[in-house]
């Protein structure tokens, strides 16, 4: 999977897998969960990205009956 986005620090990229799997199924904070890795928003996004398209995670999007509720929260981070 490194290979795919060419991760330059695997350990980093263990502690982001770590520290997204102690928030499975909370809502999904980047913001806070890169601060904690202690790599940029912009890293862990590519890195959640990544897990995604590779199927190791699913994001669930918020379920509203107002069109603009869901647009607006945050989804859920699982693992499969």
């Amino acid at each position: 999977m490194s290979q795919l986005l060419n991760v330059g620090s695997l350990r980093d990229f263990e502690r982001f897998i770590r520290v997204l799997a102690t928030r499975h199924a909370q809502q999904l904070d980047l913001t806070a969960i890169a601060n904690a890795v202690g790599v940029g928003v912009r890293t862990a996004k590519a890195w959640l990205s990544v897990l995604e398209a590779s199927n190791q995670i699913v994001l669930l999007e918020p379920w509203y009956g107002n069109v603009g509720k869901r647009i607006v929260k945050t989804p859920q981070a699982l693992f499969r």
